[in-house]
Parts: C-alpha cells; structure tokens; sequence
C-alpha cells in the first residue's frame, strides 16, 4: 500500500520532467545540442631545451550545451599559416610554423555524459626544430591550433591555442672562470680543464669537441687590460686535447699536456683558449676566451701534511695546555705554543737543578711527578718530554719529530689573535738532523757532578748527542696586532742551503733568538708550516 502511494507521487514529476526535456529539443537549435570549447584558449608561450627529448602541452576541452548528456567527439588540427597571421597580426614572412616532425597532435576523442571533458596532449620534440631555427635566425616559430568538433558544435571565441615556441641550447662553457693558474713542477704536466653545461639539466648525448688556442693578438689584449706582461706559451710547450662529455653528465674535460720544453724557469706565460665546435648540434658554445697563467718555478714546492708531527722536546711552554708546544700544529687558531713568560721564575734553574720531567712510567704520553720547583710533589699528566723550569726566550728549544725525511723548501709561522703579549716573536733559529737523542741528568746525579751540570745546560740547547744543522735564521718575523694576531707569513731557506744536507732531516730544531718585548721574556706560534721541495728546474729534488 505505501509502494503505491509513493509511485503516485513521484509520477508526476517523472512526466514533468520528460515533458521538459521534450520542450527543450523543440525550443533549442540541434547546433546548440553539444558545444566544445578550450578552457585554455588564447597564446601560450612554451621554452624548450634542445636537451629535452619532448615536451608535452596538455589542453583541457570541456563539453556544454542544452544537452551536456550527449556524446560528442573533437580532434585538434593545425591552422593554417595564412589564418595564423591574420588571426594574431603577424607580419608575413617573420613567422613560420615549426617543422611537420616536430610535433604530434592526438588523435579524435570522445566526450560521454561521464566525461564532460578531456586532456588533449600535444608533443613537440625540441630536437626535430633545432637544425630549422639554426637555419633560420630571426624567424618566429609557432604551432596554431585549432579544436575541432566531429558531430558537434564548437564555441568560436575558445576554440584557438597558439603555441609560440622559443627553443634554448644548452651552453658549453669553463668549469672554473676565465683565468687559471697552473703550475708545471715537474717536465710535463696533464692538467685538466674543467667544462661544464649550463641552461639544462639533463645531457642524453656522448659528444666531443674542439678546443684551441689564440696567439699574440690575445695575449696583448689581456696585458693591455691587466696590466700584465706576458709572453705567449710557446706552442712547443702544449698540446690541446678534445673536450668530452659523457651521456648523463653535465661537467666534463678536456686536457692540457703542458712541458717546460721551450720555457725559461721562473717565467710566466699566457695561453689564451677558445671553444671552436662540439659534434652535437643541441649545444651553443660560449664565447669566452680562458686564459691560463702558466709558470714553471725553479724550486717547487708542497705542503706538508702535519698529521705526523709530534714533539720530543720543550724545555719551556706555558703550564696551560692551551699553550702547549703540540698546538703549533693542531691547526686550532685558538690554541698556540707560549713559552713561559714569568721573568721571576727564571731564578728556580740553576746548574744543580734538574728541572726535567721524568716520566712515572718511563714514556711518553704518561705522568710524570714534578721533583722540583712550585709544583714539587704535583703529578699531571705531559704529553713529550719537556722541563718544569721557566727559561730565557733566548734559551728556548722545541724539537719536532716530522715522522719522515723532509727536504724543507720554507717554513710558514702565524700568531694567535687577541693577546697583546702573544705576538712577541721577532727571531728563530731552525736546524735539522736525521736522529735525535736528549741526554738527562738523572743518570749522573750523586756520580759525576761535572756531566750533571752539563746535561741540565743541555736542556737549553738539546745538542748533546746530535749534530744539528742550521738552515735557516729569520730574523725580521712580523708581530702582528692584537686585533688581527698574525696571518701566516713565510720564509724561504736560502738558496746556498737549498736541496742540501744542511735543509733536510727528520728533525727539526726550532730556537728563538729575539723578542719583540725581551724584558717580558715571551715568544709565540700559533701554527708552524713547513713546504716541502719536490723538484728543481723539473728534475725531483735529491
């Protein structure tokens, strides 16, 4: 009974609205049925890169009408050129559409009462338009497209897309700048040059390409500009290898074979190179001109790497291991070796006072039990073997053990900022030796006075035993300001001692020899560095 009562309800209003849709059939046009139209009509500017392999549009059609529920199908098709310049106002023969293969359009595509719309894909491949835009500069290319209804009606106002299509290469051009010095240590040298892609981010292709250099004209201009002075490479002296590039990189190289053949050492020399070709057409060269800045010094040199440095000897150093003679090479700017500065205490090492650290355990690291002095009694812990006493800058010693043979090219020192009495440090002696012993007074105390005063005199000048050879004196070592303390500065060992005995060793012997403040009594190193020589006019270093 309920059934029917509803069925007698609704009824009337299932005939109404048959007899509605029944008026609109006779009331609306068959042409106003179905009606398509762009969502996204109008002029769309797409960049592309001769990388890409395609790039793909997509347009959004959507289907309306007084009867939406009706199937209906579209297509896109290309307008032609003639149309295209009237309709967008170009002037004739500066606009051209882009080549057949260069794009695709999809195929037809139907729209039901559950798809009231749809995405149309157009692909245009960068790659296919390349060679034409090449060939033709100045021209502009574009792709007008037209929707199209099959079996329905389409809105004249949003039935047009213009692609207008800028293609970008890729450019080819230097890794590092446009000035790049280079060193030749040894006779020859492979140096290679850095290059690198830009305006992409992906590089499907393996190319090559050339590279070569300019001549006098080049080199002149940069004088001019720089006011420089150098002569040209000698083109005996390099050859130019192809640049490469693997497929998927963007960084590539090409090398530079360099010889001293030709060259004077201790000169400069300028070599200017250009980009010339690459064996792919997606890529643009830069124009930039790189200029290498080649020198071929007499004596090379290397850093060396103070990882196995350690101390055998200091005879005098701060009580606070911030100033520990182990920090001229922790490369810590805020640690620094700082002899003892108390003037007063002076007074505590005399030729009967044994002020040497013995350690407990017989070696270094350990403890040790200070036997003398103000800490008599104390035990701490030493890193080397070192003295309780304070000396006289004068009579200051530090050996390093540099844990190899170093033929010693220069020595580099910097002092700590922020302590005006830390910059002190005005001369220094450095000697070398190939083994080091440290003679102590211990074994001869209450047997030889005369041999135990002269080891405790040896604590200022660690020579017994070793035959220490002097390299280097530098004399004029910049203070600094208490602001900025002092950045490293070097000195050079001098040519007579260069590549000699005297220059290298295992050991080596730091002795202070003038302070800035010498009532004070205070010397200080922030960093110790040390240059190695590896070569002379090419030929390694004996």
């Amino acid at each position: 009974m309920r059934k029917s009562i509803y069925l007698l309800l609704i009824l009337p209003l299932l005939l109404a609205v048959a007899c509605d849709r029944d008026d609109q059939l006779e009331i609306f046009p068959e042409e106003y049925f179905k009606v398509l139209y762009l969502k996204d009509a109008g002029t769309r500017d797409v960049v592309m890169n001769t990388a890409q392999d395609a790039v793909t549009e997509q347009l959004h059609v959507v289907k309306g009408g007084a009867h939406p529920e009706m199937d209906a199908a579209c297509r896109l098709e290309v307008m032609p050129l003639a149309d295209a310049i009237t309709q967008y106002g170009y002037t004739e023969g500066a606009v051209s559409i882009i080549p057949d293969g260069s794009y695709k359009l999809p195929g037809s595509v139907s729209l039901t009462e559950e798809s009231p719309y749809c995405v149309l894909d157009v692909e245009l491949y960068p790659g296919e338009m390349a060679q034409a835009m090449k060939d033709n500069p100045g021209i502009i290319w574009i792709l007008p497209i037209l929707l199209v209804g099959d079996g329905a009606s389409v809105n004249k106002d949003n039935n047009q897309v213009l692609l207008s299509c800028t293609l970008v290469s890729p450019l080819i051009g230097w890794a590092d700048g446009k000035d790049q010095a280079v060193t030749i240590d040894y006779r020859t040298l492979d140096y290679p040059v850095g290059l690198e892609i830009t305006r992409t981010e992906i590089n499907k292709s393996a190319f090559t390409g050339k590279l070569e250099a300019l001549g006098e004209d080049a080199v002149a201009e940069y004088n001019t500009a720089h006011g420089t002075s150098y002569s040209l490479l000698p083109p005996e002296s390099y050859t130019i290898g192809d640049m490469a590039f693997a497929a998927g990189e963007l960084q590539g190289s090409a090398i530079l074979k360099l010889s001293r053949t030709g060259l004077t050492s201790d000169e400069e020399y300028l070599l200017p190179v250009r980009l010339v070709s690459a064996s792919s057409a997606l890529f643009e060269l830069s124009d930039d001109v790189k200029y290498f800045i080649v020198s071929n010094p007499k004596f090379a040199y290397a850093e060396v790497d103070p990882g196995k440095w350690k101390i055998v000897f200091c005879n005098s150093e701060d009580r606070n291991s911030r100033y520990w003679a182990c920090n001229m090479f922790s490369r810590d700017p805020e640690t620094n070796f700082c002899s003892y500065w108390n003037v007063n205490q002076q007074t505590k090492i005399g030729t009967d006072v044994d002020d040497f650290r013995y350690p407990v355990e017989g070696t270094y690291p350990g403890t040790c039990t200070y036997t003398s002095g103000r800490l008599a009694g104390t035990t701490i812990d030493v890193p080397y073997p070192c003295c309780d006493g304070v000396r006289k800058y004068t009579n200051v010693v530090v050996v390093i053990d540099l844990g190899e043979t170093v033929n010693i090219h220069s020595i580099g020192l910097s002092k700590l900022a922020g302590n005006v009495g830390n910059l002190d440090l005005k001369g220094i002696e450095f000697y070398t030796e190939d083994q080091f012993t440290l003679e102590t007074a211990a074994q001869y105390k209450g047997v030889d006075v005369a041999k135990y005063r002269a080891a405790i005199a040896n604590y200022n000048t660690a020579n017994a035993g070793n035959e220490w050879r002097l390299f280097m004196q530098w004399d004029d070592i910049p203070k600094g300001t208490t602001a900025e303390g002092l950045p490293t500065v070097w000195n050079t060992t001098p040519a007579e001692s260069m590549n000699t005995a005297a220059a290298k060793g295992r050991y080596l012997k730091l002795h202070p020899t003038a302070s800035y403040r010498a009532a004070q009594n205070c010397i200080e190193i922030c960093e110790l560095y040390i240059r190695k020589l590896i070569t002379i006019d090419g030929e390694p270093a004996i």
